[in-house]
């Protein structure tokens, strides 16, 4: 998404949002340089948020450095699944939701050129 921002969140203590799920752990792409730009990132971690169809949730990402943000982007889950870029580092995900309850599931990797995935929404 082109027009989102992300702002710093304490997990699961943000009073701003309710439900959180569980993280879910993302392998970063070992064929990057530490120091990456973004636009370089090919490697997507493809993820399945979980709950009622009209629940709608923000994502959201723990990155190794500790930083935890949220995206202002909303969604509702019936939607289905969409796709984070990596980088070099491993990450852990989420999602979060003032709506109901909320869980995520690791459905796979791929890559930004796949065009297989040409319409999965990438935050």
């Amino acid at each position: 998404m082109k027009y989102q921002r992300w702002r710093k969140v304490d997990y699961g203590k943000d009073r701003k949002l309710k439900f959180w799920s569980y993280k879910v752990k993302g392998e970063g792409d070992k064929a990057l340089a530490k120091d990456s730009p973004l636009r370089g990132w090919k490697k997507i971690i493809v993820l399945m948020p979980i709950g009622g169809p009209e629940t709608t949730f923000s994502m959201g990402f723990s990155a190794i450095s500790g930083d935890t943000k949220v995206s202002d982007v909303v969604r509702k889950i019936k939607k289905g699944p969409f796709g984070m870029r990596l980088g070099p580092e491993d990450c852990e995900f989420f999602i979060a939701s003032n709506d109901n309850e909320v869980g995520l599931e690791f459905v796979g990797y791929t890559d930004i050129a796949d065009e297989s995935k040409s319409e999965l929404p990438l935050y």
